[in-house]
């Protein structure tokens, strides 16, 4: 039990210092949501492996079956375990379990089901992500990086704001086995390695030219086209269809008399907050802009066939009954250069980035000496990996 708890500390320690990295990486996520003009298709790298891939040996190079779990699961192992060394330096399995199980709940939190085989491979693109790492930091080694004890101080500090509080901090720290010098030496490491990856596309960004260019060329091919979309305040009144049917009537009888007041021109934004079981009865049952599909079809039916200012009967949903008063409407449209440039160069420019980590790294890995020590960490041979993981910056 012991060993367990000290595993998932330190696991959970590793999560949070990647996070940490990631929060003060060479670009932020902040803005993503901003380029819907993002590249995706047309001119992304695959998005079935992570930008810092290395070869790593293969189940017959590495001379040992998987030890995969029955499920998919990577076994339980006691902690401080080395998975694999590069040019003879250990990659504890806590930072490869650590990253495999952030890939993964980013994964499950996107809905994705992995299958036996994707779990394996997921697993193999954790090592592969974590070598990439090592290679990285025995790189700034070699040329001189150095942090100053106030950087360590701050990332510390940040470190600190993430689990908590003071004390919560300490407590994390002397669950993980871990010693604050120990937590001080893998800031300090991350640093490090983040200034050499910055290093990596110093200089290099996305011109205006070249972001029009890649406008021009895509937009004729609808990348940059945004459907018909349609503002909506959404009265809910829960009723499962296992409720008893007691339940299920009080709920429509209460949606027909909302919509009734309404409908009469009483305020929709205060019955929302009197009669509305949704998050968004706070906010007036405002839930903004919605594209055709996105919804259920009877939504889709009424909201998108009612004029601005319409309000629609009472009606039954997947989650009990409705009613809905469309604000806006907004055709479909092509979103214009000026309003995607933005967010389409800060798209661009996190390949560009991807695509200078993934050279350098096989490039570093091709004059390295990489042997996995756990063949549960490999890839299973002939097969295609899971939907996209999360990438350490």
């Amino acid at each position: 039990m012991a060993r367990s708890k000290s595993r998932s500390s330190l696991n959970a320690i590793y999560v949070a210092l990647f996070a940490l990295a990631a929060c003060g990486g060479s670009h932020k996520d902040d803005a993503s949501g901003k380029a819907a003009s993002a590249p995706s298709a047309a001119s992304a790298p695959s998005e079935t492996a992570p930008a810092q891939t290395v070869p790593v040996p293969s189940h017959e190079a590495a001379g040992a079956a998987p030890q995969a779990a029955a499920g998919g699961v990577a076994p339980a192992k006691p902690a401080h375990r080395t998975v694999a060394t590069v040019n003879g330096k250990p990659v504890p399995e806590e930072k490869v379990y650590a990253l495999y199980r952030m890939n993964r709940s980013m994964l499950a939190q996107r809905g994705r089901k992995l299958t036996e085989n994707d779990e394996q491979v997921l697993r193999a693109q954790s090592l592969q992500i974590a070598v990439a790492d090592e290679l990285f930091y025995q790189d700034a080694l070699k040329k001189g990086i150095k942090v100053t004890p106030a950087q360590v101080d701050e990332a510390v500090k940040q470190l600190k704001a993430r689990v908590g509080s003071e004390e919560a901090y300490k407590k994390f720290v002397a669950d993980s086995g871990f010693s604050d010098i120990d937590v001080r030496k893998e800031l300090e490491r991350n640093l490090q390695t983040e200034a050499y990856r910055k290093g990596l596309f110093a200089g290099k960004s996305v011109s205006d030219e070249q972001a029009k260019k890649f406008y021009d060329e895509n937009a004729p091919k609808g990348m940059f086209n945004v459907p018909e979309q349609v503002h909506v305040q959404f009265i809910v009144l829960r009723a499962a269809a296992t409720d008893p049917e007691s339940v299920r009537t009080e709920a429509k009888k209460r949606a027909e008399e909302a919509a009734k007041r309404a409908s009469a021109g009483e305020d929709f934004t205060a019955l929302a907050k009197q009669y509305s079981q949704d998050p968004s009865a706070e906010r007036g049952g405002d839930i903004g802009l919605v594209a055709r599909g996105v919804m259920f079809p009877k939504f889709d039916e009424l909201a998108f066939s009612l004029a601005p200012g319409g309000i629609s009967p009472a009606f039954e949903t997947p989650r009990g009954y409705g009613v809905l008063k469309v604000l806006e409407k907004k055709p479909p449209a092509t979103r214009t250069y000026e309003d995607v440039k933005d967010g389409l160069k800060l798209d661009m420019g996190r390949l560009l980035e991807q695509d200078a980590l993934k050279a350098k790294a096989n490039e570093l890995a091709a004059g390295a000496a990489i042997n996995v020590l756990d063949a549960s960490y490999l890839a299973p041979p002939q097969t295609a990996p899971p939907a996209q993981a999360a990438k350490k910056p």
